[in-house]
């Protein structure tokens, strides 16, 4: 029989595994995604939206004040 500490160690080390799994193949369609424009306008929209969402918060701060 297994002590418990041997069996957590050994699903730590498949949970770790399989994470790294997972990181590899989504890197992996990443990379072979054939629209990259796409993608930096996807980002650039992100960005966009936070630097907004910073400035209406800025502005709301200075009108309560």
């Amino acid at each position: 029989m297994k002590h418990a500490n041997d069996l957590f160690a050994q699903a730590v080390n498949q949970l770790i595994e399989l994470g790294e799994k997972a990181r590899k193949e989504r890197e992996a369609r990443e990379r072979k995604a054939s629209d990259r424009e796409a993608i930096r306008v996807s980002r650039k929209e992100k960005r966009a939206h936070v630097r907004l969402t910073e400035r209406e918060k800025l502005q709301l701060h200075f009108n309560f004040n």
